[in-house]
């Protein structure tokens, strides 16, 4: 039976019976045998946290695998890095067969005139923000000597634990793009700054350290390295889509930059790149600004040279131990 549905939605195809599950009102839906799953799937061949769909801010609908035993399928073929899910694409995990349907993009173009106006939402505010990119270090070398299977175990592995760090400590918003990552960190409270950056400081040493387990973890010859960029500045932030379909998002330069930054640690050879700004909020304690030196760094679109702080994780390390007392608390904020 042919579904009337004007949104997104999973077709998923079971023993017992076929149901539909709309894809709206939130950004992510995770997909295993756990209860905290947002899509349930009581099989014991679907893990725990198995896999996740993400809806971007462009609009597109992806598949991540989180680490799952026995693996994603997007048409037959088994997902290693997030993978872009089109209208009919079909989706195995475990013995669920799940039909991806957008009516979006299969519907053929109006005719006619029509009000854009009346059918985008757009619920934007212009805010301060930290964006922070992660990207695993030479993944096309990596996948031509690791077996398929392990490779998406791996990666899936890796996906999963970005996300429940972030989390943890705060981010409002990731993006899963290609074999990078990225969160969003909102400051709403003036003043705070340096004590929210120090938080996301806490995630990178929580994912660098987690990122560096892998190697022994999965058999590989050499350690999984990463590269990160954070930046600080002002951001549109919010809901914005069309349909009935919403994404929270970030846009503006500060979102640029912190790609940019990320991508800047390769000629620079080192592991992460602090923005200019995010570096003043740190400078608050004095022995942490020790360990960030300030060099030039030409960016991949800027017309000029921008200043940013290189550091090592040796030195994030050195960062947050310089900054917390022995009780865990921020020196003078005890």
């Amino acid at each position: 039976m042919e579904s009337t549905r004007s949104a997104p939605y999973l077709l998923i195809c079971l023993p017992e019976g076929d149901r539909d599950v709309p894809l709206l009102g939130e950004r992510s839906w995770k997909l295993g045998r756990g209860n905290q799953s947002a899509i349930v799937l009581e099989d014991d061949l679907v893990s725990r946290n198995h896999a996740m769909i993400q809806r971007m801010d462009s609009g597109e609908y992806f598949l991540i695998d989180m680490g799952s035993r026995n693996g994603s399928f997007v048409n037959e073929r088994r997902v290693s890095t997030p993978i872009a899910l089109r209208d009919g694409d079909c989706v195995k995990v475990g013995n669920a067969q799940l039909i991806f349907h957008n009516p979006l993009e299969a519907a053929p173009a109006a005719t006619g005139p029509r009000d854009d106006a009346a059918d985008t939402l757009c619920h934007l505010r212009l805010c301060l923000v930290s964006v922070l990119v992660i990207d695993i270090r030479g993944f096309t070398v990596l996948s031509q000597h690791v077996d398929d299977a392990i490779l998406c175990q791996l990666t899936g592995t890796w996906f999963g634990e970005a996300d429940r760090i972030m989390r943890r400590h705060g981010s409002a918003a990731e993006k899963y793009i290609g074999d990078a990552v990225m969160a969003v960190w909102v400051h709403n409270v003036k003043g705070k700054e340096h004590l929210e950056i120090l938080e996301i400081l806490r995630a990178l040493s929580d994912f660098a350290d987690f990122t560096a387990t892998l190697a022994g973890r999965f058999g590989l010859s050499e350690a999984l390295r990463i590269g990160a960029g954070l930046n600080t500045g002002p951001a549109t932030v919010g809901n914005i889509g069309a349909n009935q379909v919403t994404d929270y998002t970030a846009r503006g330069e500060c979102v640029n930059a912190a790609f940019r930054l990320e991508s800047a640690t390769k000629k620079l050879q080192t592991d992460f790149c602090v923005g200019k700004t995010t570096g003043d909020f740190l400078r608050f304690w004095p022995r942490a600004a020790s360990y960030l030196k300030e060099v030039e760094v030409e960016l991949k679109g800027y017309k000029t040279s921008v200043r940013t702080c290189p550091a090592t994780f040796a030195h994030l390390k050195a960062i947050l131990e310089s900054v917390h007392g022995p009780e865990g608390a921020p020196h003078g904020l005890r």
